[in-house]
């Protein structure tokens, strides 16, 4: 256990702020034996992991942050069909879907080059290019911070929606995430892959790839690669660029407010969601708002992306009021109210 430690060097957008106290766990022995000691009795906790959808939002965190270091996949079922495999929830989640992409294990293959941890995938069904990652997700195995008992919890029970899950709701602040099991797909003539993505549409159309003619155990190799190049040619590299990624939500809205916005704004993009609302992109309602070319103290928007936003050797306070001047304007010209994607630490 530490004291007055810095969390510069755990968090993706680089902002100083020292915590109260900070240890690792190795273990899930230890992570038990924590639950005993006076520190955990007398402090809130912060469970972090890679860093990189929080933005710490003061000087001093009066918290104990816990980072797990706890790392594994292990198979623990398989068919001719399908795999089961557990994860650790801290491994690397980039790492895991590399991992299944070199096994020809199929249902995530679009999740790749996104830097959060495998924990993500539950907490925040991470999703991209048309695939979320619940739907590969069987059970969850948590630490119960009220009873301190190991617990499942099984796919169904999780309310899993866009960038939700219990774990953000009903269960915030009384779980540990220790491992996800998920369920994946083998090399299959019957498997649907999802390339009818705008992006990856017209890759494959610039760089003259059949996909559907493609050899089967070519195909997952050649979507997941696709998919990294893009990310790479209009996303940071966060090892280089100070961001926490997407820092906002796609907003959802009611029909009929589409109807009303497209009336006057008619460029705006939008699709329906399960749910029947209407999916806006917020990259593109802040690009319409000319913030993908602005900067204040050291905070802007990717110049390549306009959800995307950057702290250049800047200070929580600026990256706070930077984000919500963007909100503010949205809404202004828009109606729209837009959502942190990040989770403010406060």
């Amino acid at each position: 256990m530490q004291s007055n430690f810095n969390l510069k060097e755990y968090n993706t957008l680089q902002v100083n702020c020292v915590s109260k106290l900070y240890t690792e766990i190795e273990s899930i022995y230890w992570l038990l034996q924590l639950l005993e000691t006076k520190e955990w009795q007398e402090n809130t906790h912060w469970v972090l992991g890679w860093g990189a959808n929080t933005l710490f939002t003061s000087d001093f965190f009066d918290w104990i942050v816990i980072k797990m270091s706890i790392l594994w996949i292990n198979i623990l079922k398989e068919t001719d069909e399908n795999i089961i495999i557990q994860v650790w929830a801290w491994e690397n989640w980039d790492n895991f879907v590399k991992y299944c992409v070199r096994n020809q294990l199929w249902g995530i293959e679009n999740l790749i080059s996104i830097p959060w941890c495998v924990w993500a995938s539950a907490v925040w069904n991470i999703w991209a290019y048309w695939q979320e990652a619940w739907n590969c997700i069987k059970e969850i195995i948590w630490v119960n911070l009220e009873t301190k008992t190991i617990q499942k919890i099984k796919k169904s029970e999780c309310n899993f929606w866009y960038r939700d899950s219990i774990f953000k709701n009903e269960l915030k602040g009384k779980f540990i995430i220790t491992h996800i099991v998920f369920s994946l797909k083998k090399i299959s003539t019957s498997y649907e892959f999802t390339t009818s993505y705008k992006d990856v549409e017209e890759y494959f159309y610039n760089h003259s790839i059949d996909f559907n003619n493609l050899p089967l155990d070519q195909k997952i190799g050649t979507i997941s690669s696709v998919i990294a190049e893009i990310r790479d040619n209009k996303l940071p590299d966060y090892h280089k660029m100070w961001t926490a990624g997407s820092y906002f939500k796609n907003p959802e809205i009611p029909p009929s407010q589409r109807e009303k916005l497209h009336i006057k704004f008619p460029e705006l993009k939008a699709h329906t969601t399960k749910g029947g609302t209407m999916k806006l992109s917020a990259w593109q309602l802040i690009e319409l708002c000319w913030w993908k070319w602005k900067a204040i103290n050291k905070v802007k928007m990717y110049e390549k992306h306009a959800l995307i936003l950057v702290n250049e050797w800047s200070s929580w306070e600026a990256v706070v009021e930077y984000a919500n001047t963007v909100k503010k304007s949205v809404q202004e010209k828009f109606w729209v109210c837009l959502v942190p994607e990040v989770i403010y630490a406060e």
